[in-house]
């Protein structure tokens, strides 16, 4: 168990920056899903939408590109919903006989709480909103409703995460949250979605203005289906999953790579299943999705990798007759897939992911002048083909820090493929750790550099801060110490359990409270 950090045990409550959060276009689409159903051509037209980074991390403006499909789709959405009469009926009924402008205040009120995430409770505010029916309305009560929702889809309102806060201060710069702006924060940090009618029902309630009352709805949520991959989706995100879809691996090479057009979704379907099993199966601790000798093939994979037989794409344990020992995620062939080049393995790349992934240690940009990388060579391994770097005075300085580890790796090749020999010569995966907190030293393969990583304190708090950025969507600051170190303390105190740490983020300072809006106070 972990010591509480002494300038914490008695902080006065700090929830760090509360910056307003633009949804990502994943959030987009399924909170629109929920709004209204499904919206065929959605999708592809969001294309151009603002991108959030691996860990859900969106940049905070729009230019004018964005803001052009943003309001596009909102037309789109409207445009559905008004010529369809059976949605139209279900999401703004209005009975014949009854008067069409108290049938838009219904719509208002009601699409309008769902869609702004809180009650629409000022008169002005809905009056704002009639205006833009009676406009529409001159020539149908359909157009009417078409242009009110079109406003609201692109509303900044809608689009971001705005948090007012309350009056009710637990510290002289720190305020709760309303209800329903807790419940829109657990929502989409659990979900990626809007609040349900459940959640919604518990904020107007008051249930939510407790750290205790959190927890209590955290923990139905989390047992929601669309909760139960929660987790997952932070690690997927951590080692950035999804990157495989994009990647190109020579043709001549590794004929393999392309000779299934399914291969990509089995790569990253074999990682959800490796990670699944260590959060279900394996307790969700850290040590098992870094060390786990578990294996999950399907007929893509099985004999490509590991020399045996599966049939159908379902995924199952499998033996590994063919490759090394395995070691959790750092083994699996998306990842060394991704962090590889088109032709070759990449020790750059492995190595500077061990290096800000999971040291937390950020790398400073190559310098202007930085050689390209060596080329591959008949007869030349990988490793010999790098030593350039260690007496090059241009690489040498970032290098020593990268290379090494990078080259622990070199038992897999370009695609994740096990190997003894790299471009006719023997491969030698040693290895060493430098400038780490607690790890430096030389290693003999993942296998090894995976044990020192699972016993690692400062991988320990690294993940700490990566589970931060991905929850609270935003980087941490100086202000967020503490609630940082909580999470920590619950984190190392649950064993080293990923499941841990949803409950952990969600009691925090930062997740439950916010700053007045005058606040002064520096990042």
């Amino acid at each position: 168990m972990s010591t509480p950090d002494p300038v914490c045990a008695n902080h006065v409550v700090e929830p760090g920056a509360s910056p307003m959060r633009l949804l990502s276009a994943a959030e987009y689409l399924s909170t629109m899903q929920d709004l209204v159903g499904d919206v065929p051509g959605l999708a592809p037209a969001l294309d151009d939408a603002s991108t959030a980074s691996a860990l859900g991390i969106a940049p905070p403006d729009l230019g004018l590109p964005e803001l052009q499909t943003y309001q596009d789709a909102a037309a789109k959405v409207a445009a559905t919903v008004a010529g369809d009469a059976t949605l139209l009926g279900k999401l703004a009924p209005c009975d014949a006989g009854t008067d069409q402008r108290t049938c838009a205040r219904n719509f208002v009120q009601t699409f309008g709480a769902r869609a702004y995430r809180a009650p629409l409770t000022d008169p002005a505010d809905v009056e704002r909103h009639l205006v833009v029916f009676d406009a529409g309305a001159t020539t149908s009560y359909q157009h009417g409703i078409e242009l009110v929702m079109t406003a609201m889809l692109q509303a900044p309102r809608f689009l971001y995460l705005v948090e007012i806060g309350t009056s009710d201060k637990v510290a002289a710069d720190a305020i709760k949250l309303s209800g329903y702006e807790l419940a829109a924060r657990l929502s989409y940090s659990v979900w990626g979605t809007m609040p349900d009618a459940r959640l919604t029902a518990a904020a107007a309630a008051g249930m939510l203005s407790t750290k205790e009352g959190v927890a209590s709805q955290l923990a139905w949520m989390m047992a929601d289906p669309r909760g139960q991959t929660m987790v997952r989706r932070f690690v997927e995100g951590w080692v950035h999953l999804g990157d495989v879809n994009m990647l190109a691996k020579d043709a001549t090479l590794y004929p393999q790579w392309s000779a299934s057009p399914t291969l990509k979704a089995s790569l990253i379907g074999q990682a959800r299943a490796f990670f699944d099993d260590v959060l279900a199966a394996q307790g969700g601790k850290l040590a098992a999705l870094l060390t786990s000798t578990k294996l999950f093939a399907n007929q893509d994979l099985a004999s490509m990798y590991y020399g045996g037989t599966a049939s159908g794409t379902a995924f199952q344990p499998v033996a590994n007759a063919a490759a090394g020992t395995p070691s959790g995620l750092l083994t699996l062939p998306a990842l060394l897939s991704i962090l590889a080049k088109p032709d070759s393995s990449s020790p750059i790349y492995r190595g500077k992911f061990v290096r800000e992934e999971m040291l937390c240690q950020q790398l400073p940009a190559p310098p202007n002048n930085v050689p390209k990388p060596p080329d591959v060579q008949p007869g030349v391994s990988t490793r010999e083909r790098f030593r350039q770097h260690e007496v090059d005075s241009v690489c040498s300085a970032c290098h020593q820090m990268i290379d090494p580890i990078g080259l622990g790796f070199e038992n897999y090749d370009g695609i994740g493929h096990y190997r003894t020999m790299d471009n006719g010569q023997p491969v030698d995966a040693s290895g060493n750790v430098k400038g780490s907190d607690d790890i430096d030293g030389m290693f003999n393969g993942v296998v090894e550099l995976g044990q020192k990583l699972a016993g690692s304190k400062q991988v320990e708090s690294c993940v700490t801060r990566q589970w931060f950025r991905f929850m609270m969507t935003r980087f941490e600051a100086s202000a967020d110490a503490c609630s940082m170190n909580d999470v920590l303390t619950k984190f190392r105190s649950g064993g080293g359990s990923l499941n841990v740490l949803p409950a952990a983020m969600a009691q925090s300072d930062a997740f439950m409270y916010r700053r007045p809006l005058d606040s002064q106070v520096s990042p």
